[in-house]
């Protein structure tokens, strides 16, 4: 129940907190602040959308524009070292919360076999792409970037405390390194819980180090969505 609420509390906040951040800087800069009146302007923003994130030709838009991106950013066969992280990572999202949420029992049966097939896959493909990008978003690469959005005054992030955009950068390398970590937990507490070495106790703790690094993950996700994805 505990893991259940927080989860959605904070999938909801984040959601909203990267949503209004778009909202605000469709703003003009005097107005761009945390008020009563901005978020009633935010609130008829996103009820303007309706339903359209239902329509499939919705979906068919985001699908194209996803694979766009990645061939930009992963040229040649990384493409599909990309796409199969993303597949995998849909599939085990959508399916640990779900039954984390919705049955009591948790993940069962053949939904759990192919959770854990699809976690082999996505192990491996994470990897590759911590090989391939890890260096763009050390510090030596960060700094640089950071200064050069900066100076060509790109949007990037509000943040309503200090009254001023702060660079994407900051936020993607936040997201990948939180993805990336989180990742690896999931990959480690899922092999920890298969091995026979471990008592009881150790498996309780496999099994709250895999949910609650599911979360870091998905929170990381939507932030990287926002900040690296979506112009």
């Amino acid at each position: 129940m505990l893991f259940t609420v927080v989860s959605i509390l904070l999938l909801i906040a984040l959601n909203m907190r990267l949503t209004f951040g778009r909202f605000v800087l469709k703003l003009p800069e005097p107005e761009r602040k945390i008020s009563a009146e901005n978020f009633k302007k935010y609130i008829r923003w996103i009820a303007g959308w309706k339903f359209s994130f239902l329509k499939l030709k919705t979906w068919d838009r985001a699908l194209d524009y996803l694979i766009k991106w990645a061939r930009k950013n992963y040229p040649g066969w990384t493409a599909w070292v990309f796409y199969a992280l993303a597949l995998c990572y849909v599939y085990l999202a959508l399916s640990g919360m779900f039954f984390a949420w919705f049955v009591k029992r948790g993940l069962y049966g053949f939904p759990l076999l192919l959770h854990v097939a699809a976690g082999a896959l996505f192990a491996i493909s994470l990897t590759i792409i911590l090989f391939l990008k890890a260096r763009d978003f050390l510090p030596e690469k960060v700094g640089p970037e950071a200064a050069a959005q900066e100076k060509l005054g790109k949007a990037g992030f509000w943040c309503p405390l200090l009254k001023k955009n702060l660079p994407r950068i900051y936020l993607e390398a936040v997201a990948f390194w939180v993805f990336v970590v989180a990742g690896f937990l999931l990959a480690f507490s899922t092999l920890g819980s298969m091995l026979p070495y471990f008592n009881y106790p150790a498996q309780i703790f496999f099994f709250h180090v895999h949910r609650w690094s599911a979360l870091a993950s998905v929170l990381s996700a939507c932030l990287a969505i926002d900040v690296m994805i979506v112009e």
